[in-house]
């Protein structure tokens, strides 16, 4: 991550982000402001969907920070970049809500199994 300035008006360089407000953009914030050496977020521009900021990296708008579930496939065939930021983790824990006593699909169960264990044997990345 390209870093501006220095002290505490140190800011990270422009990104294309979420809207304010978004759990993606939150998350961000809050890992780069309690950093040892805090940075502040910067917009380049604010986008409402994770397919425009993708569209917008791809086109050359500037860098962005996104899911890697989201840019795998755009990874793998090279349309994005991955910049690997290994002092920084953005991962975020995910609920699911329902009402009591709701019957589940067999396609929504799967799906709900598959997020409930999915994690529990994976390796901690970084």
């Amino acid at each position: 991550m390209l870093i501006i300035g220095s002290g505490s008006t140190r800011a990270a360089a422009p990104l294309i982000l979420r809207e304010s407000g978004s759990a993606t953009r939150s998350v961000l914030h809050d890992r780069l402001t309690t950093l040892p050496d805090p940075l502040i977020l910067v917009p380049a521009m604010e986008l409402t969907s994770a397919t425009a900021i993708e569209n917008a990296a791809a086109s050359g708008l500037g860098p962005a920070v996104l899911s890697e579930l989201t840019v795998r496939d755009e990874i793998a065939d090279r349309t994005l970049v991955e910049v690997p930021v290994t002092a920084l983790t953005l991962r975020r824990d995910l609920h699911a809500c329902w009402r009591r006593g709701h019957r589940f699909s067999a396609p929504a169960r799967h799906l709900l199994d598959i997020a409930t264990t999915s994690g529990q044997n994976a390796p901690a990345r970084t």
